[in-house]
């Protein structure tokens, strides 16, 4: 029996920690936290979408609103472009990502610059990289930075395909980084022999990557495409900062509404929400998406369990060593005439492989040359004096630190970050009353019990996006508990929860079931162990949980966009928009969005620097006790 195994039998016997009328009032919390963020949206828009609602006025629909929906037909191409959308972006997304961790997994002496290059997108906020791409690529009307370099004009707000091309590159350089490191992952933990006889065949490149790393890897190859396909349905960010749904295409504009080039589902249904006046029919909208985000969860969730099936255990391994032994050759040197090495080349083999050197380098250039003329351009304009639309030079015309000046004297852009500090604070803040008692019940649960319950937090997390926003906002506003950060901080609880928890089960299943035994036998209760035992050995995991969730809340954009309405109240996410507005907007201040977007991503930079390893003492810590 594994160790972890041991220590989840001893907590079901817990001395100490069994079930009790305190340790049941310890998980009231997250059960409210749960129905309140997880359930509850998706009750109350089956609720809200028989009825109409305007400005909070009630009366019976029946299935009306439904029947507003089946008549619009712009929902249908709303839907036809959420799935061309993800199909492309996740296909996509895959491929690059796939390419990129074969480079990353071959580099050596440009390993860490090329590391880090990849990892920007991932750094730095959406809702400052995308406005960023927007102003390289759009500018003002289409003369930007780009069509200087390449003497063609690119204009998001009346070209169709640019405008969807433009948005989808863009996401796809956001979600590229996250397949880089599952894939890159996976491949560090191959056993090398794999690639050692490979090599000795003659393979390299192309050869190495379809023969070798791409059949021990397609696991992950497919979880990652699912999980992005699933991700890119519900994309709203990149389609809303970039094109904000993009200029219509032929045949868009409907009897009741106007599709543009990315009005996705999520664009479609945050539209409807702000331009209706029936909240009855952004419910049943609501309903209808969220309906199609579940399927998609749930096939997504089927899909893992029978590909980690397939990947674990003995016949799993053997299934790959057979077909890699084939590919090979049984002596390693493809006699075979099948093998991965010269003997095994067809005729014109050479080509596959030029294309393969061909897309790596690209893809090697392209990654740090676009992580760094993000930076570059963010700081050219954060010191620029005029509000310039495209960079012309090397350094600004006006050089000046007046847009840092403007931000923090005249913006007044400190008291934004206070209100974002006090949001992401509260969250880390409440981290460990909500994650630590499910941690506990999971680490003594059972596998079986520990999956299903970590399955069903993963599936109510991932259903979650516009369309579950606008429901609880419904019921916030029934409540009366909007016009503060109540519905933001629960919004970014319910998120953290995952990882949070998952992280702090991981640390407990590793703790020793003799130190409960040695408490109970000093005659230690449930409060006084967890308080003077369990605290002080989980600090280091509790501290990474909660800096998790302060920094996925600091860069928070879409929940407090839907929530928040006063200015005053915004976080520094939807001050920042509010600087450069739409594609449409008129008059963006690009410098003073810039020089406060440099100082975000500083004051982001500093705290992870200085918290940069919370688990660097766990291990020190639990060896003293």
């Amino acid at each position: 029996m594994l160790f972890s195994e041991k220590c989840s039998v001893s907590y079901m016997k817990s001395p100490i920690l069994g079930p009790s009328r305190l340790y049941w009032l310890s998980l009231i919390p997250l059960f409210l936290l749960v129905l309140a963020a997880g359930l509850l949206p998706f009750a109350a828009a089956g609720y809200g979408s028989v009825f109409h609602d305007i400005w909070g006025l009630r009366s019976w629909a029946g299935l009306e609103n439904f029947r507003a929906l089946v008549e619009d037909r712009a929902f249908l191409l709303s839907l036809g472009i959420s799935l061309l959308w993800a199909f492309l972006s996740a296909g996509l997304s895959v491929g690059i990502g796939f390419v990129l961790a074969c480079a990353l997994f071959k580099a050596r002496r440009s390993f860490k610059l090329f590391y880090a290059a990849i990892l920007v997108p991932w750094g730095i906020p959406s809702f400052i990289s995308i406005p960023i791409w927007r102003m390289i690529i759009h500018g003002s009307g289409g003369r930007s930075m780009l069509s200087a370099l390449f003497g063609r004009e690119i204009n998001l707000l009346t070209d169709p395909v640019a405008g969807f091309v433009a948005a989808l590159g863009v996401d796809i350089w956001l979600g590229v980084p996250l397949v880089v490191l599952a894939l890159y992952g996976s491949m560090k933990s191959l056993d090398r022999g794999f690639f050692e006889a490979a090599r000795i065949d003659g393979a390299e490149g192309w050869a190495l990557a379809r023969n070798i790393q791409a059949p021990l890897v397609k696991g992950t190859i497919g979880l990652m495409w699912a999980l992005d396909f699933v991700k890119s349905f519900k994309e709203f960010s990149v389609p809303f900062l970039m094109t904000a749904g993009g200029p219509p295409f032929l045949g868009g504009i409907t009897g009741k509404n106007i599709v543009g080039a990315t009005t996705t589902l999520e664009i479609f249904l945050y539209d409807a929400f702000r331009n209706q006046d029936d909240y009855g029919v952004a419910s049943a909208y609501a309903v209808a998406v969220g309906l199609l985000v579940i399927l998609l969860v749930f096939l997504w969730l089927r899909f893992k369990k029978r590909i980690v099936r397939a990947e674990t255990g003995d016949q799993g391994e053997s299934r790959v060593r057979v077909e890699l032994d084939r590919r090979i050759g049984a002596n390693g040197h493809g006699e075979s005439g099948d093998g991965i090495g010269p003997a095994g080349r067809a005729p014109f083999g050479f080509i596959p492989e030029l294309l393969w050197k061909g897309a790596s380098l690209l893809a090697q250039v392209a990654a740090p040359l676009s992580a760094g003329l993000v930076i570059y351009v963010l700081l050219w304009l954060s010191f620029s004096e005029l509000s310039a639309v495209f960079v012309d030079a090397l350094v600004p015309r006006f050089l000046s630190i007046r847009p840092y000046r403007a931000v923090l004297a005249e913006e007044g852009i400190l008291g934004y970050f206070l209100n974002t500090l006090l949001a992401a604070g509260i969250t880390a803040l409440l981290i460990p009353l909500f994650s630590l008692p499910a941690a506990l019940w999971l680490s003594r649960a059972g596998k079986a019990r520990s999956a299903r319950a970590f399955a069903f937090l993963e599936a109510l997390g991932m259903a979650g996006g516009i369309h579950s926003l606008i429901p609880l906002f419904i019921v916030f506003r029934i409540l009366g508990l909007l016009g503060g950060y109540t519905p933001v901080i629960t919004v970014y609880l319910f998120h953290a929860l995952p990882f949070a928890v998952f992280s702090l089960k991981a640390y407990l299943d590793r703790l020793p079931p003799s130190y409960e035994e040695a408490a109970a036998m000093e005659g230690m209760g449930a409060f006084g162990y967890l308080r003077r035992i369990l605290l002080p050995l989980c600090a280091p995991a509790l501290a990474a949980a909660m800096m998790a969730a302060f920094i996925s809340a600091w860069n928070g954009f879409l929940v407090p966009l839907v929530f928040l309405g006063d200015d005053r109240l915004y976080t520094i996410g939807v001050k920042l928009h509010s600087y450069v507005g739409s594609v449409a907007s008129g008059n963006p201040k690009w410098n003073l969005f810039a020089a406060a977007s440099a100082i975000n991503l500083l004051f982001v930079a500093l705290l992870l620097w200085r918290f940069k390893n919370p688990l660097s003492k766990s291990e020190a810590g639990a060896g003293e006790f």
